[in-house]
């Protein structure tokens, strides 16, 4: 459908256009996550350290990118089923 008219677009507060206010977690693990990777208490932690600032340390993506958003191109496309014994299967085309 058309967008709804009398919306201002260019107007809307979603600062994708001004990268000094972004900032996100760069926080690689292999363990579960626990007190150390962020402690709710004293909020301090591996993830509290891990914070950048995207105008100083950009990613290679825009940060409006949805599968940063909403995962959805992890789950494009997938498929899953019940095979003869139960068990889920889940497939890609």
């Amino acid at each position: 459908p058309p967008p709804k008219e009398g919306w201002d677009f260019e107007s809307l507060p979603w600062n994708l256009n001004c990268p000094d206010e972004h900032f996100y977690i760069h926080l690689t693990t292999t363990d579960e996550w626990n007190g150390t990777h962020y402690d709710a208490q004293s909020d301090s932690g591996e993830a509290v350290s891990a914070i950048k600032a995207y105008a100083r340390t950009p990613l290679p993506l825009y940060p409006s990118t949805t599968s940063l958003n909403y995962g959805t191109t992890i789950w494009e496309g997938l498929k899953c089923f019940r095979v003869e014994s139960g068990k889920a299967a889940v497939f890609r085309p």
